[in-house]
């Protein structure tokens, strides 16, 4: 593979970003299309170095899901954004200190 190609699929992820904050629904989301374009590589039976990357990748993202839906469950947005501290941190409810 050249470098152009190389650049050119890095170009492409980037020109996806849109750079703003997500709502845990539009990373969730996102998330489950990663997981199921992943599950799709998987299931066309990749040489094995492939297929190894591609089941840490989906491992990831599903341990990304969960943790996501995890805090998404805990409603942050009621608590306001800037007193909230995430499900199990010390110091819950209590306000940084500068």
């Amino acid at each position: 593979m050249g470098d152009d190609q190389a650049r050119g699929d890095d170009d492409r992820a980037r020109d996806e970003d849109d750079h703003d904050l997500l709502t845990f629904n539009e990373s969730a989301i996102r998330l489950r299309e990663e997981i199921a374009a992943t599950e799709a590589a998987l299931g066309e039976n990749p040489p094995a170095e492939r297929r190894a990357a591609l089941e840490g990748r989906l491992a990831a993202l599903a341990g990304a899901l969960e943790r996501n839906t995890r805090q998404a469950d805990a409603k942050p947005g009621e608590a306001g954004f800037l007193n909230y501290v995430p499900p199990g941190r010390a110091g819950a409810g209590e306000q940084a200190r500068p």
